[in-house]
């Protein structure tokens, strides 16, 4: 009897330890809370229309397919000056969506000439509906939504040009 009882105190002695260390190691995740992700400067951009300045933004460079895939996502805020510029190596028909996208946006897409071919204005957060261009495209310029209209982006006018940091 004395052995049944010293396995079972060892054995509830290690199960508790075990209890115990997964009660500390589990990690309660709260979705609803915003990761702040910083924006980091790469470069800079000029929107024109015809020759005059319409805006300048910092932007935020997406080259590689990692990067794209990302691009604003879990993002809980931009300032009116930033964007996020994405670079394709071809052309490109493919749309874009707001999966884990918490702010508002602009979808600009831009043409190899650097001209606004398309905009989608004031796509919604996490909406998962793919909206694309009306033609192929090279660039897409992400801002906040309704500063398209605000700043005077026009399809076919509006040019851009950017430069690296």
């Amino acid at each position: 009897m004395k052995i049944f009882q010293i396995n079972f105190l060892a054995l509830l002695l290690v199960f508790s330890v075990f209890s115990c260390k997964n009660e500390t190691n589990n990690t309660v995740v709260n979705n609803d809370e915003p990761i702040e992700i910083e924006f980091l400067k790469e470069g800079e951009l000029t929107l024109k229309n015809n020759d005059s300045v319409i805006k300048n933004l910092d932007i935020e460079i997406a080259k590689s397919f990692n990067e794209r895939q990302i691009g604003l996502m879990n993002r809980s805020s931009m300032a009116e000056n930033q964007g996020m510029l994405f670079i394709f190596e071809e052309d490109n028909s493919t749309g874009f969506w707001m999966k884990d996208t918490r702010i508002p946006l602009d979808i600009i897409y831009i043409g190899a000439d650097s001209t606004v071919i398309s905009i989608v204005k004031n796509k919604q957060p996490f909406d998962e509906r793919s909206e694309g261009a009306t033609a192929p495209y090279r660039y897409t310029l992400e801002v906040n939504g309704g500063k398209s209209d605000a700043w005077g982006i026009k399809e076919g006018v509006t040019k851009i040009a950017w430069q690296e940091m």
